[in-house]
């Protein structure tokens, strides 16, 4: 498996979009290092995870085609993990010579309404063909073009059905942890009877080195290490797992050198935009 981290922030970005705090003006005097956008990973150029708004710019960036993209998993209906107006080019006169012909589109009933609401207006039935739309829940398992994958509750909000995924091709299996606070002992459970051995766990890691409790929606080191504690009990982990902290808020002052040393002391690596891995 190829992974490659398209964007490594939270909501916000880094630098936010409307902060002049002291770690943004800094952040903004060295963009190509430290501009952190919104979180999206991608797996073997075809299957990706999230789609924010930033999609576009890190296509071009990156020189991802993502025309050949034939799957996305979402996490949940927030705009920073799912632009859905973007939809509405992908056809038309507005994209020819698609690598693949269809897109299909996986998350929660919520996701599904945010993409109706997002392109009604605009979507032509030629490009709304070619994009299927899969409604899937917690504690789910199908298969997806070789790769089978799993659904897990996120911890995250309580007006939908927030997910994280696990997802394996080839013997090799990544868990994909954004968005979410500490997991519930269901979830270590269902990946344990479903045999999944991680090769790589990405945590959410918003808060990042605070020691503050700033809400049980998302993770810092701290939490992190209570979740791969949990992971190496229910033998999900191995050894030699690696572990990636990603999703920074602009508060945590998400340096790339900073990130990476404090990330090294709890013996996980900070991932950064563009950021490729091969398993």
């Amino acid at each position: 498996m190829k992974l490659q981290y398209l964007g490594t922030a939270a909501a916000e970005g880094f630098p936010a979009v409307f902060c002049n705090c002291a770690a943004c003006q800094k952040a903004r005097l060295d963009l190509s290092t430290e501009l952190r956008t919104r979180s999206q990973m991608l797996i073997d150029g075809k299957l990706l995870v999230d789609f924010p708004s930033e999609s576009y710019i890190h296509a071009m960036r990156f020189q991802v085609d993502l025309s050949a993209v034939e799957a996305l998993l979402v996490t949940h209906s927030h705009t920073d993990h799912f632009y859905a107006q973007e939809f509405v080019n992908r056809g038309y006169k507005f994209a020819e010579k698609l690598v693949s012909p269809t897109l299909d589109i996986f998350g929660n009933d919520e996701v599904l309404s945010v993409y109706h609401e997002g392109t009604y207006r605009e979507m032509r039935e030629s490009v709304s063909a070619s994009i299927k739309l899969h409604v899937v829940r917690p504690f789910c398992r199908f298969s997806l073009g070789g790769y089978d994958i799993l659904t897990l509750p996120a911890n995250h909000s309580r007006r939908e059905e927030a997910l994280l995924y696990s997802i394996s091709h080839e013997g090799k299996t990544v868990l994909y942890l954004n968005d979410t606070g500490p997991l519930s002992e269901e979830c270590y459970m269902f990946l344990a009877q479903n045999h999944v051995v991680a090769d790589l766990v990405s945590f959410d890691c918003t808060f990042a080195d605070s020691t503050e409790q700033h809400s049980a929606r998302h993770m810092s080191f701290i939490d992190n290490v209570q979740v791969q504690n949990k992971l190496l009990q229910y033998k999900i982990v191995r050894h030699n797992t690696k572990y990636y902290v990603t999703h920074f808020s602009h508060n945590s002052a998400p340096f790339r050198e900073r990130m990476e040393q404090v990330a090294q002391k709890y013996g996980f690596h900070s991932a950064h935009d563009g950021l490729e891995i091969e398993l």
